[in-house]
């Protein structure tokens, strides 16, 4: 018999009445009596007692189990993934010559913070690239190449208060994974729970080791030495897909766990495929056409790989049901037969639709 958890009018109502039958009030009842009180007080105490019963029953069995509770069934066998911080490098100015003390602290116009770790000097051009990194953890504190940056700690002398990130950017903050992400995690790990090298089980390898990694695919006989490549990406279609920052988690974690087998990591170039749609006049309205980018994303979420081929036609089968979507154009580098071509180390991401 399932856990039953009766709302808080049912189990107000029902305190009521045990009270009524036990004191037995001749008169009728004011409307704030004490028995109402008493009531009132004793359901909410129930109730929230239910509630937390009804809490630990889910967190008794790991398929129901949340947070800590699910990482604590299962992170001797599947190590969760936490939140990492931001690594980059910051361009800063002053007096040619200068020291630049480790501990200096810069902010983003977002507020995030970034920190040096060891000193510099500037060049006799006065300017120096110091190695940053970020107080949080998370997606946001990565910052884009030429994003400013302030010093808010104690400003050296001859030091320029404002910077701003070099060329390759902050990068490498993710945010740990979902309770979702994490049960997936484990339920592939339940099914598979012999690797050895076996098919499929370095991208669950690759999976395993960096919550930046979003999906990962094995490609055998790669290179002249006919290695096997494994591609890793972040992110989805929906949210966007974006490259793999830190390569070298990954090939380190594989290569504690994966046989002496020759391979190697990469993360694909991001082609985006740009279709051109025209619908039928009468279907031709704003709803219709937001019904059209979200088959084309969920086409290419579930199907697209490194080296899938994007075609017009089969977008076109993708958007049009006959039911919603009778009929319908859709057209790719100009041409209803047209074709995104890539190779294994390309990944297509719906781009922006343009309509005719």
């Amino acid at each position: 018999m399932p856990f039953k958890r009766d709302s808080l009018n049912t189990i107000l109502e029902r305190t009521y009445a045990n009270y009524v039958s036990l004191y037995k009030p001749l008169d009728r009842m004011p409307r704030h009596s004490l028995l109402k009180v008493f009531s009132a007080i004793d359901a909410g105490i129930y109730h929230q007692l239910l509630g937390d019963l009804d809490f630990l029953a889910l967190q008794l069995f790991p398929d129901t189990a949340t947070g800590t509770s699910l990482r604590e069934h299962w992170s001797t066998r599947v190590p969760p993934l936490h939140a990492t911080a931001a690594f980059g490098k910051v361009l800063i100015t002053g007096t040619p010559n200068r020291a630049v003390p480790a501990g200096l602290v810069f902010a983003s116009a977002m507020s995030e913070r970034y920190f040096t770790e060891k000193q510099y000097r500037l060049n006799s051009d006065g300017f120096a690239i110091v190695d940053v990194r970020s107080e949080n953890f998370g997606t946001n504190i990565n910052l884009p190449a030429g994003a400013k940056l302030k010093i808010v700690s104690a400003i050296p002398a001859g030091i320029d208060s404002d910077a701003e990130v070099a060329d390759d950017g902050i990068s490498g903050g993710v945010d740990g994974e979902s309770d979702e992400e994490y049960l997936t995690r484990v339920l592939a790990a339940l099914r598979g729970q012999f690797r050895y090298g076996k098919e499929n089980d370095f991208t669950g390898w690759a999976l395993d080791s960096s919550p930046e990694i979003s999906a990962a695919w094995e490609y055998k006989n790669f290179g002249v030495f006919g290695a096997l490549l494994i591609q890793v990406i972040n992110g989805n279609q929906f949210d966007g897909v974006r490259q793999v920052n830190n390569l070298n988690v990954v090939k380190e974690y594989i290569n504690r766990y994966a046989p002496p087998v020759c391979f190697t990591v990469r993360t694909p170039e991001i082609i985006p495929v740009n279709p051109a749609v025209a619908l039928l006049p009468a279907e031709d309205n704003q709803i219709n056409r937001q019904t059209v980018v979200t088959r084309m994303l969920n086409y290419l979420q579930v199907l697209a790989r490194p080296g899938f081929q994007v075609s017009a036609e089969n977008l076109k089968t993708a958007v049009v049901d006959g039911i919603q979507l009778t009929d319908g154009i859709v057209k790719i580098n100009g041409s209803t037969n047209g074709v995104i071509p890539a190779t294994v180390l390309q990944y297509p991401v719906l781009g922006e639709v343009s309509w005719e």
